[in-house]
C-alpha cells in the first residue's frame, strides 16, 4: 500500500514543471559556499596573504559568484585582493568541508605579465613570499588546500 502511494506521489511530482521542482529541491537542500583559491609558486617561493580578520597566513582567493566559473573566480579574486594577474594551470583540487558546508576549488596558478603583488583590498594586510621549506603558520583552509593540490599531483 505504502509503495503504491509513494509511486503515485512520484508521478504527481513528475507533472510539476521542472523550474518549480528545481526551486523546491534547492529550498530543502543544504546550501554550500563555494570558494576558489590560487597556489602561486615562483622560484621556489609560495605566495601567501594575511587577512585582516584571520590570525594566520592563507592563499589568495575568495567566494565564487553565482554562475561564475571557479577558475575565473580564482583569477578575479587574486587580481582584486593583491593586484596580481595569474592564469590557472591544470585541473583544480577540490576540498570539501561538509561540517562547514564549504567547497573550495584550489588551483595551481602562475603569474602572468609584469604585475606585482601588494594588498589592494581592505581584507588583505600583508602579502609575502615564503620558501616551501619554511612556511609560516597557515590557516587550516590553506593547509588543507596545499595538501589536496599536492595529493592531486601524485
Amino acid at each position: 500500500m505504502a509503495r503504491n502511494i509513494r509511486a503515485a506521489l512520484y508521478r504527481m511530482w513528475g507533472r510539476v514543471p521542472t523550474s518549480v521542482r528545481r526551486r523546491v529541491v534547492r529550498l530543502f537542500s543544504p546550501s554550500f559556499t563555494v570558494g576558489a583559491n590560487c597556489v602561486i609558486i615562483d622560484d621556489g617561493q609560495l605566495m601567501l596573504v594575511r587577512h585582516s580578520y584571520r590570525a594566520h597566513w592563507g592563499l589568495p582567493g575568495g567566494l565564487v559568484g553565482r554562475g561564475e566559473d571557479p577558475s575565473a573566480a580564482a583569477v578575479r579574486e587574486t587580481r582584486e585582493e593583491i593586484g596580481l594577474d595569474v592564469e590557472v594551470v591544470g585541473r583544480p583540487a577540490v576540498v570539501l568541508r561538509t561540517e562547514l558546508q564549504q567547497i573550495d576549488f584550489v588551483f595551481d596558478a602562475r603569474r602572468i605579465g609584469e604585475s606585482s603583488a601588494s594588498p589592494r583590498s581592505a581584507e588583505i594586510v600583508e602579502v609575502g613570499w615564503f620558501s616551501l621549506d619554511e612556511l609560516p603558520s597557515l590557516q587550516r583552509e590553506a593547509s588543507e588546500a596545499l595538501a589536496a593540490l599536492t595529493k592531486g599531483d601524485g
